[in-house]
């Protein structure tokens, strides 16, 4: 279906932008052009972060006492044989119990814990911390993506684009997400906070505030192609070309679900014959059948 040419609406700021499309392609016109706004949707968490610590050397050797002497040592004998003050040993040892990874009898005896001996092998031990971050769901690109700073909020009074268009949230609440299938992106969205093969682990994510809108601003062109004689739609934030928007919004106008008219404020007819629509070149104008006939006739 063809937006006639007579019926462009080029807002005035997309005005560069559309003549700039038509000098860099030009098969193409720009027969329309407006901004919309959208919501997207700001959650707030918080995620407990694991990875991996190595033992520092007092850590490491009151570790290995606990493997290999027989009997165990106390704390005072490993201060001694290292001849420390037995406070230093003391603390590093208090900060293995606090990992579960050592246990300290009445009488100073140490031994190990029950997941100390995995640790000791691997050379180092997990600890979490907390970290706040934000998600961000995106209906119209149907990304859901993650941040550490919260999106400023802005309002704007441009015509709300889900009057035209239905838009959903790919996921509907965080809050029933499981771990496994908010790790993915998290770690996608470059925070380098999940990084598995580092053994850094987000292995927990709460939601700790409620959802709030942040408008965003898109703009929606409507492009003819004067080689295949068709419109299309095109989606931008900016200059960058908005794929996955582009093509759902060509999808619901193929199937009658998204008319251009109304999305263009265009008041003439959509459907419009292909003299009206496209101006033929000059290079590719045929001849007249009178002015063939003339010349017919000179030629008798």
């Amino acid at each position: 279906m063809l937006l006639a040419s007579s019926a462009k609406q080029i807002d005035a700021n997309l005005s560069s932008l559309a003549a700039q499309i038509e000098q860099q392609n030009p098969d193409l016109s720009v027969l329309a052009a407006r901004e919309f706004r959208f919501a997207i949707r700001q959650t707030p968490l918080e995620v407990a972060i694991s990875e991996p610590r190595e033992f520092n050397v007092l850590e490491e050797f009151i570790l290995r006492a606990g493997v290999e002497f027989d009997p165990a040592p106390t704390l005072q004998e490993l201060a001694d044989l290292l001849g420390l003050d037995k406070i230093f040993v003391k603390t590093a040892a208090e900060n293995l119990v606090g990992l579960e990874i050592l246990k300290v009898a009445d009488n100073g005896k140490i031994a190990l814990a029950l997941q100390g001996q995995d640790f000791f092998d691997k050379g180092a031990v997990s600890r979490s911390h907390i970290q706040s971050i934000y998600a961000i769901s995106d209906p119209l690109n149907q990304t859901l993506t993650f941040k550490f700073d919260a999106l400023p909020a802005e309002s704007t009074n441009l015509p709300d684009l889900t009057d035209f268009v239905s838009l959903e949230h790919k996921i509907t609440d965080l809050a029933d997400l499981s771990i496994a299938e908010i790790q993915p992106p998290i770690e996608a969205s470059g925070l380098g906070i999940h990084v598995p093969e580092n053994g850094k682990i987000v292995s927990k994510c709460d939601v700790i505030g409620d959802d709030v809108e942040i408008w965003q601003i898109v703009s929606v062109f409507v492009l003819l192609d004067a080689i295949e004689n068709k419109t299309t739609i095109q989606l931008r934030q900016g200059k960058q070309i908005l794929e996955t928007a582009s093509n759902r919004l060509n999808e619901l106008e193929s199937q009658q679900k998204l008319l251009l008219n109304e999305l263009c404020k265009s008041t003439e007819e959509i459907a419009q014959p292909e003299s009206e629509t496209i101006p033929v070149p000059k290079t590719r104008k045929q001849t007249s059948k009178k002015k063939r006939k003339e010349i017919e006739s000179e030629n008798k």
